[in-house]
């Protein structure tokens, strides 16, 4: 279950503001008290402080009544009183959704607010707030932008030093640093960090010599409470980030209730500070933008000349082995990469068997693989290495859980990640595109719209899931429409437009159907065999084609997929969630689907973890739970 929050936090979600001190629903938009009992309200106030997680009944009961032994239908009255009250209508679609027969979960975007009360005088943050920090990146004062990474290294350092306090709680990098080039308050970062203090500060290098200069800033007020200004040489970096990290100890230290130190690095990352700093701009080189083939290029070549310096260098072997995994998915490099990929992915893991990250891409290489067992323990030993890195929750949900159609634990990953890092376009994205594949479309747009308060750019999924949505509720032409935003441009150059037009108006018509599955089949053979099979037209294809009764076809494009998984031992497991689709129902009841599964080499994973939400195994096979 997810760390506890604060018992008198303030928690914002859809239209509403909850102030748990004080036990009032409020709307947003114009103050109005909400009128529920207390009951209700003790129930919501834990449901927002565990979004996402699937609560069984008994959980809530002890959370609501503790000590007292009530019936499961108080529970029952209290649940229907919330969803009256939130206008979610009986079966919970926006906000507190029912899992049958396992228990509840809230599902909409929950922001905890540290600065709101009634009346809007500001709360007071308790005290295991001040034993919280946020590590923002550090801006570089180099007259070189080329050497903004550094910053960027010495913050990212500093969060890993500072992890290993006892006592401290601190977000990972993904988390902090989604607000770099953001011009937001540091009061709302720290809200939405989850923090009581953030680190901020500068660095510039010349020559020999490094100045670097931290400010700690009071999450509350927004003040500076400590400033300090090391000048060092360059060869005493390692030594400057641990004098850094102590400094800043020493100032928290009476908000961690006992002295405390942090564990310095009795062995530094690499014994070459050279290769360090083009670690550090590898890294600079994936976070900042699109992941394109020559900034890839770029990536592997800079990790080369760091790991020529250091061939022990087990946190360079590790993103290498990423880079390269993102070659072969970018078509840069062939498939025997991947065997190179996961080399590096093991050297990384020999050097230092506790690096989180390389369980990680050992896990997404793995997975990829239709290693699924080998997988779900890299990724589980990823977490419990690193509990505070969303991109571990956010992995293990889109690589393995997923893919193989645990929807609603993929779903509980997502949001773990997402409320780790409320910046990360990703885990907005990954949540909109989970909640669409089990039709919740109100929930998906809800995280959808996260988007556009991150101001990201337009995510390439987006179209497709809007597409789904409008289909489901009968505008086919809308559905057609958002469908051909997210065509690949060689799809278009051979005339998909008109036949993914002529495809929905068969969807609403079914006199177009002859002449839809004869132009979809004309598409699909004229495609580029990289194209027909990857993502995403393997799978939309695949999904026209059942909803226009060609099963046959469906189970062409399927057969292909799982032959050149049998040939190269790789998957597309972006290409696997939507089989899971309630579109697709009709798909996974052909007999066909049996063979399927098993060929994917996902039986003994079920086995292992349970199977697909919504089937049981008998005998070795899937069998649905109708009414599930």
């Amino acid at each position: 279950m997810a760390e506890e929050r604060r018992a008198d936090g303030v928690y914002e979600f859809g239209d509403f503001r909850l102030f748990a001190a004080q036990r009032r629903l409020t709307a947003r938009s114009d103050g109005r008290a909400i009128e529920l009992s207390a009951k209700a309200l003790d129930a919501l106030h834990f449901l927002v402080q565990h979004p996402g997680e699937l609560l069984d009944k008994s959980t809530l009961i002890a959370a609501v009544w503790p000590n007292v032994v009530v019936e499961e239908n108080n529970l029952n009255q209290v649940i229907s009183a919330l969803r009256r009250a939130l206008g979610d209508g009986s079966g919970g679609r926006r906000f507190i959704a029912t899992v049958p027969g396992r228990g509840y979960q809230f599902v909409a975007p929950v922001r905890e607010v540290r600065d709101a009360a009634p009346g809007g005088a500001p709360a007071v943050n308790a005290r295991a707030d001040r034993a919280s920090i946020g590590v923002l990146p550090f801006t570089s004062l180099s007259s070189d932008p080329e050497k903004d990474y550094f910053g960027d290294g010495i913050a990212e350092e500093l969060i890993h030093l500072l992890a290993r306090v006892p006592g401290l709680k601190v977000p990972a990098r993904t988390s902090s640093f989604a607000y770099k080039g953001r011009n937001i308050d540091v009061r709302q970062i720290a809200r939405e960090l989850g923090v009581g203090m953030l680190l901020e500060g500068s660095v510039r290098s010349a020559g020999d010599s490094i100045r670097l200069t931290a400010q700690l800033v009071d999450a509350e007020s927004g003040y500076h409470i400590w400033s300090q200004t090391f000048d060092r040489r360059f060869a005493d970096l390692f030594r400057l980030q641990d004098e850094l990290a102590g400094a800043i100890v020493q100032k928290l230290e009476p908000n961690l209730g006992s002295p405390s130190r942090p564990l310095l690095q009795d062995h530094p990352p690499t014994r070459s500070l050279e290769a360090y700093q083009l670690y550090l701009q590898a890294r600079a080189m994936f976070f900042s933008g699109g992941l394109t083939l020559d900034r890839i290029e770029r990536m592997v070549e800079t990790l080369e000349r760091s790991l020529a310096l250091d061939g022990d260098f087990a946190r360079a072997h590790a993103l290498r082995g990423f880079a390269l995994e993102m070659q072969v998915q970018l078509g840069s490099r062939g498939l025997d990469t991947i065997d190179e990929a996961m080399r590096e992915a093991e050297r990384a893991l020999a050097l230092d068997p506790e690096l989180a990250y390389a369980h990680m891409v050992h896990g997404t290489l793995q997975a990829g693989r239709g290693e699924w067992l080998a997988a779900e323990a890299s990724f589980r030993r990823a977490i419990a290495l690193d509990p505070k890195e969303p991109s571990a929750y956010l992995s293990h949900s889109v690589y393995v859980l997923g893919p193989v159609g645990r929807l609603h634990d993929a779903t509980e990953q997502g949001l773990r990640s997402y409320h780790l890092a409320p910046a990360m376009v990703g885990a907005a994205v990954t949540l909109g595109g989970f909640y669409g594949l089990v039709g919740q479309d109100e929930v998906m747009e809800q995280y959808l719209r996260v988007l556009d308060d991150l101001g990201a750019p337009p995510q390439a999924p987006v179209p497709i899931f809007r597409s789904q949505a409008a289909r489901r509720v009968g505008r086919y032409a809308e559905a057609g429409e958002l469908m051909l935003a997210a065509l690949p441009a060689a799809v278009r150059a051979a005339g998909g437009e008109d036949t993914v037009r002529l495809a929905y108006r068969a969807l609403d018509d079914a006199a177009h159907t002859r002449a839809a599955v004869s132009a979809l089949r004309d598409l699909y053979t004229r495609l580029d065999p990289r194209i027909a099979q990857g993502w995403p037209m393997a799978i939309l294809a695949l999904n026209w084609y059942v909803l226009l009764g060609a099963m046959d076809d469906a189970y062409e494009i399927a057969q292909r997929f799982v032959a050149h998984f049998e040939h190269a031992r790789r998957l597309s497991n972006v290409t696997l969630m939507p089989l899971w689709l309630p579109d697709l129902v009709a798909f996974r009841r052909d007999p066909r689907f049996q063979e399927f599964t098993a060929r994917l080499g996902l039986l003994e994973y079920w086995k292992a973890y349970g199977p697909p939400d919504g089937y049981a195994l008998q005998d070795g096979r899937l069998v649905e739970r109708r009414g599930a």
